[in-house]
């Protein structure tokens, strides 16, 4: 029975139980996929609270996840990745399948149930990190790195990407600040200034490459400012009020 037959025979007062309730329930609505991304000392993880409230505000269901990570395996891969013992580094291509396998975990588990289930999620990071980091920045081939990006992501692109952008040199003073903070660093943190301006172009590489998904955000400014911005184009892709 179609879901238009359903609703005829509802008016009509013939509502057929469990076949029309099942049919209604194929008419929810698919949740929006948004994902973060950007260099060190971008802004990424007060962007992406600041953002995730607005959403919320709005009154949309929304869930904040990140990568690695995200469920408790993709969580533990995350360990690894981020903190190899000292006397045995990750190559690179290692890194390329630790963060391909968590990314998996990550989209089964968490992420296309509940885009299924028509709530949003905005993700700190996804595949374009593996783009820059693994590809651009590690070396690894191009058709390599696209053959398993393919493999471990499928038909679940994201709808929207923010790149957060600015000078390597404020990022690197934000680095520094985040440092000599509360706050963890990571082991890319340490890494040298051409590192770093490998990353930022490799993520304008990105936003050339994808035009349609990525939006390029000026980071540079006051983080309310950036926010605003990017609820503005939310708001004109998806015909939200946010």
């Amino acid at each position: 029975m179609t879901l238009a037959k359903c609703v005829v025979n509802l008016q009509s007062g013939h509502l057929l139980g469990k076949i029309c309730t099942s049919e209604v329930a194929l008419a929810v609505e698919h949740g929006k996929f948004i994902t973060v991304e950007g260099g060190e000392g971008v802004g990424k993880t007060v962007f992406t609270k600041g953002l995730s409230s607005r959403i919320k505000s709005a009154g949309l269901g929304l869930v904040q996840t990140r990568e690695p990570g995200g469920t408790p395996v993709a969580q533990q891969i995350r360990q690894i990745f981020m903190s190899p013992p000292p006397d045995d580094s990750l190559a690179i291509k290692t890194e390329l399948f630790l963060v391909s396998a968590a990314r998996c975990q990550h989209l089964e588990k968490l992420i296309r149930p509940n885009l299924e289930q028509g709530s949003w999620v905005l993700c700190d990071r996804f595949h374009d990190s593996t783009r820059v980091y693994q590809g651009i920045g590690g070396g690894v081939p191009q058709a390599e790195l696209e053959t398993l990006i393919t493999l471990s992501v499928g038909q679940s692109d994201p709808d929207l990407t923010f790149i957060l952008d600015c000078d390597v040199k404020v990022a690197l003073d934000r680095v520094n600040q985040r440092s000599s903070s509360d706050e963890s660093g990571n082991r890319y943190d340490e890494a040298s200034v051409d590192f770093h301006e490998t990353l930022r172009n490799g993520f304008l590489d990105v936003a050339r490459r994808f035009p349609k998904r990525v939006v390029v955000l000026d980071a540079s400014q006051d983080p309310d400012t950036v926010i605003d911005q990017a609820i503005k184009e939310i708001n004109m892709r998806f015909g939200t009020s946010v």
